[in-house]
Parts: structure tokens; sequence; C-alpha cells
């Protein structure tokens, strides 16, 4: 079980922003236009800001620069910009010190951005009608972490968590020996405190045992173990880490070829 202090810090966790909330109610609406999505972002300086700065990085390798966000929803689709927004919002608000997990902000949204692109596209090839909801559900399956940092930091406990990380021991083990929960809890509670639908939550929460996860749901948090195995916080896209992502896959019973191939996509995305 949580301890309390986490389940206290969670639940003192300011509500969402307006921009998230006002985005995700217009892009249920079928008629709603690009300009009025990017009226919506554009209320949030600081969203706009990194969103223009990472669309034009090198990350996304685009020929043409983005300079406002109404040409951005052009370019990627309003689906891509509002999973990024929803996603710049929270990091935002949960700025933090991720020196915990030995990696800077930076990192953990290029970690973020990997695990979505392969989650969304081997789903793609396994359950096409399921890639869109899994794609922001592994782009958030992390953000745990921005919490689990924040109490480590505050109990003086970083330095030998970040050592047991660094010596190999299993991640999972080891969030649990600190705070008694994991990544995957911590997340989950994260979105039920946010009012997102209980079925998000369930998802990630399951990912950490899809053995047990129910029916349907089990091929979504095979997924998005899958991903966190492969683009983790240690090795992202290593040599071993895509091998046990495949070797989960088998145990799975989900298509290996289809995420070999897109592992090494990534893995030379990755290096660039």
């Amino acid at each position: 079980m949580m301890n309390s202090q986490l389940v206290q810090r969670i639940s003192s966790l300011p509500p969402l922003p307006q921009t998230v909330v006002e985005i995700e109610k217009a892009y249920l609406d079928p008629n709603v236009s690009s300009k009025k999505i990017a009226t919506i972002v554009e209320k949030d300086p600081m969203v706009v800001a990194d969103l223009l700065k990472l669309l034009n990085s090198a990350f996304y390798g685009l020929r043409k620069e983005i300079t406002s966000v109404e040409q951005a929803v052009s370019l990627l689709g309003m689906r891509s910009v509002k999973d990024l927004v929803i996603n710049l919002s929270v990091r935002n608000m949960l700025r933090t010190n991720l020196d915990p997990y030995g990696m800077s902000s930076e990192t953990f949204a290029k970690i973020s951005q990997f695990q979505s692109m392969l989650a969304e596209r081997w789903m793609t090839r396994i359950n096409p009608s399921k890639a869109e909801r899994i794609r922001l559900l592994a782009l958030l399956q992390e953000i745990g972490k921005i919490v689990i940092s924040d109490e480590l930091l505050r109990e003086g406990e970083d330095a030998p968590f970040k050592a047991e990380l660094e010596a190999g021991w299993d991640i999972r083990e080891i969030e649990r020996n600190y705070i008694d929960a994991t990544t995957a809890e911590v997340s989950a509670a994260m979105l039920l405190h946010w009012d997102f639908d209980p079925y998000f939550s369930d998802l990630i929460r399951w990912s950490d045992m899809p053995n047990q996860a129910d029916g349907d749901a089990k091929e979504d948090t095979w997924v998005l173990r899958i991903a966190s195995e492969a683009v983790n916080v240690r090795d992202p896209l290593g040599e071993k880490s895509r091998k046990r992502a495949l070797n989960l896959a088998l145990k799975a019973g989900l298509p290996e070829a289809e995420l070999a191939s897109i592992l090494n996509d990534l893995n030379e995305w990755w290096n660039r």
C-alpha cells in the first residue's frame, strides 16, 4: 500500500491547468477547428513556448520551422497537439529535480515521447482501434516519477535510491522499498486525482502486472509495460532493453517481428 505521505502529496496536487480542461472538451466536438484548438493552447504562454521548442528540435526533425500553434495543429493534427499539450502542462505544473532517477527533465520528456511512439506504432499493427488511446497513456505513464523524485528529495533518500538504481536492481522493487509504490501506481493515482477516465488509471496501474489485467485490457497493459521496459530510464532502447522487451512480447503472445522493426527504427532515431 502506498505510504501516507505519498497519498497526501497526490491529494494535494493542484488541479490540471484550465488549458488541459478546455482542450479536452474542445477535442470531443467533431466540428472543432484547428484555430479553436490553437486559441485554447495560446492561453498558456509557457506551454506554447515549450511546444514550439519541442517541435523545432532535432527530435522531430521537421523540415519547416513551426512558428505558431495553429501551424502545429495543421501539420501534426489535433490529436497529436492535444496529447503534447497535456503532457507539457503536467510537466510544467510539477517541475522538479529528477536526479534520483539519474536523468534531466529533457531526458525524461524524451523517454515519455519515445514510449508513446513505440506504443502507438505497435498497437497500430496489433489493434488499430486502440492506437489513439495507448498513445496518450504511454505519454503519461511515467509522470509518477516526478512525485516520487520530489518525495525522495524531501526525505533525503535520493542518493541511496539512485545508487541502487545504478547498481542494476529492479526499478519497481526499489520504488516499493522506498515509497511502498511503483511509478505505475503513483501515475494511476495522479490521473484519478485529476478526474481522468478511471479505466485509463486502471490500465496504467495494471501495467505492473499485465497478466492480472481483465480481458480486453490485457493487450493494452502489456503494450504499456513493454514500452516502459524498452525505453527505460537506465538504458533507453539499449540492446539489453530491446531484448527484454522482445522476450516480454513473446510471453504476452504479441507480434515480435513488428516490435523488433519498430525498436530498431526508434533506436536509430534515439542516437541521432
